[in-house]
């Protein structure tokens, strides 16, 4: 996937900036002192949102820490420096940095920690203030500071300092707890960060220690007499995001516990926190968004995919992820207009399968009119698709199409005379039609062409000689019997079956029935050894077909030999 763009320090800048800021440089003195060589520096960026309020609370804040605090104990980086060095990386001196582009800037004047905030003017003149400081190493390991509101910036600085200066309490036992977790001294970690705890009551940054203290229990040799760990993880990490909503290495710890105790709804919820915690990070989403479709949960990733496709306007590859979350969450009114979105970026990818998905996702929309111009669209760049032709008889159909279905399928033929399903769609349209015959005709093809196809294609003549025998059964009519009974047969003929047997016999029967009242009026030879012929069938078929109906298969059956004596008796006297 795409990289995220982001406001970076190029390399050449970064090497020109180093060379600048290898000497030390000649600033104000804070208290009157140097650092020392051990002295912890803290980079104070400006803060982000309303452009000259954010230069003038890292002022204050950067200036506070120089009043109240020995250089020899802690150090805030000049501001002349840090201005310096983003001016010889070619970036406004007043630049608001993201976390990630003040990491690089850190690196670049040597900083060990880093405040770094928002503040936005309200209506009412006020400014809306959050500070935060995280270590240089991983923008994620952060601890929050503060949110408040006022009119007056020194008064907030002033409170940035001063909890700065008591989150920093767990900084000692947190070093210590990540040291005792490289070096699989877990139990001794767990009670640093308890001890960087009690010394910071709001700590984020030593939980995340003892909660990764935690979690290593889960690769340590007694693993297995600790299963509790996942329990613990989840219950530390709770409490981080509580006072760090946006804490992404809290959600990450989150899940895998979450993951490992088979809690589906939490892990989801910690996945998509993950992803929340760290917006500007693209790559992350992506691999959420993938983690969450794989998972059956595409619903969830639909918001995120919309977001990456508007951070990034024009790029074609968002535009695919989002059309392909909003078919894996089944959303078609979307996802439609996405995909052709998406095309229009990248015409290479409208392909006859773009054309296939798009037209299948309208047809699950009920959408089938717009289905078929789809398919037509399709078909007037890919001409010789059969499958098209197909996708557009198939919408036509249903959209009542019939005379326009029936030419798309007949052309779909043309192409490929054994289209798997065009011959039995064919057919149904002929039964829509009521053309039977047609119908029929229609399914000996599809059987010909494709003898696997026997048995659906023997049920589908069933379906059809069963409707055809009720048709004869409200007209009384032998032409519409015998109509029905030539369909059912070829039913059985193809695939052999109790059903189709038994309205054979049944609809020969009928056929026997209307004989029975009308042959004594016409004394007709060919009516007496018709009904000799439709007997023949009733006996044939019924013994094998009467499972479909045992009491009206005996009734039948039972008076077969009064009829074979009548129609008997009827071919010698009329057949001379």
């Amino acid at each position: 996937m795409k990289a995220s763009h982001r406001f970076a320090l190029p390399a050449a800048s970064l090497a020109a900036a180093l060379i600048a800021t290898t000497a030390p440089a000649v600033a104000r003195a804070q208290r009157g002192q140097a650092p020392g060589p051990d002295t912890p520096r803290i980079l104070v960026t400006n803060f982000r949102g309303d452009r000259e309020a954010g230069v003038k609370i890292a002022d204050e804040v950067r200036d506070r820490i120089g009043n109240e605090f020995s250089a020899r104990t802690l150090y805030a980086t000049p501001k002349k420096d840090i201005e310096n060095t983003l001016k010889q990386s070619g970036y406004p001196a007043d630049s608001a940095l993201s976390p990630g582009d003040a990491k690089e800037l850190a690196k670049l004047v040597r900083a060990d920690e880093i405040i770094d905030g928002t503040v936005t003017k309200t209506p009412s003149g006020t400014y809306r203030v959050s500070a935060r400081f995280f270590l240089p190493r991983d923008v994620s390991l952060a601890q929050p500071l503060l949110t408040t509101e006022s009119g007056n910036l020194g008064d907030v600085a002033k409170s940035v300092v001063k909890e700065y200066d008591q989150a920093r309490k767990q900084l000692a036992a947190n070093r210590e707890c990540e040291n005792d977790i490289r070096d699989g001294k877990i139990d001794a970690a767990i009670a640093a960060a308890r001890k960087g705890i009690q010394q910071y009551p709001k700590a984020t940054l030593a939980r995340l220690c003892l909660a990764s203290a935690f979690q290593a229990i889960k690769t340590s040799p007694d693993s297995a007499t600790k299963r509790w760990w996942a329990d613990s993880v989840i219950a530390v990490t709770k409490e981080v995001v509580q006072l760090d909503p946006r804490s992404k290495i809290a959600y990450t710890l989150q899940y895998d516990a979450y993951k490992v105790k088979n809690d589906t709804t939490n892990f989801l919820q910690s996945l998509i926190g993950m992803m929340n915690s760290d917006p500007s990070n693209q790559s992350l989403k992506e691999s959420v968004i993938a983690e969450l479709v794989t998972l059956g949960k595409a619903e969830l990733a639909v918001p995120s995919a919309k977001q990456l496709v508007a951070e990034n306007p024009g790029d074609p590859q968002y535009a695919r992820t989002y059309w392909l979350v909003l078919r894996a969450a089944n959303n078609y009114k979307e996802s439609v207009p996405a995909g052709v979105a998406y095309v229009a970026l990248d015409s290479a990818a409208a392909d006859s399968n773009y054309f296939f998905r798009q037209v299948a996702d309208l047809r699950a929309d009920s959408a089938y009119a717009k289905a078929a111009e789809f398919a037509a669209q399709g078909i007037a760049k890919f001409p010789k698709s059969g499958t098209l032709w197909l996708q557009k008889a198939q919408n036509e159909r249903s959209a009542g199409q019939l005379p326009a279905a029936k030419a798309s399928l007949q052309r779909a033929l043309e192409i490929d005379p054994k289209a798997s399903g065009a011959n039995l769609l064919l057919a149904q349209i002929f039964v829509d039609l009521n053309q039977p015959d047609s119908a029929v005709a229609a399914v000996k093809a599809d059987a010909a062409a494709d003898s696997s196809n026997k048995a659906m294609d023997a049920q589908f003549l069933l379906g059809i000689g069963s409707n055809a025998y009720k048709a004869a059964n409200a007209s009384k009519s032998i032409d519409d019997f015998r109509k029905a009974l030539d369909i059912l047969q070829t039913s059985d003929q193809l695939n052999p079956s109790a059903g189709a047997k038994f309205y054979a016999a049944v609809s020969a029967f009928s056929v026997v029935q209307q004989l029975g009242n009308t042959l004594p009026k016409t004394k007709s030879c060919t009516d007496a050894k018709l009904g000799q012929d439709m007997l023949t069938i009733v006996s044939t078929n019924m013994p094998q077909g009467g499972s479909v109906s045992p009491e009206n298969a005996k009734l039948i059956l039972s008076a077969v030999p009064q009829y074979q004596a009548f129609f008997d008796g009827s071919a010698k006297r009329y057949c001379k």
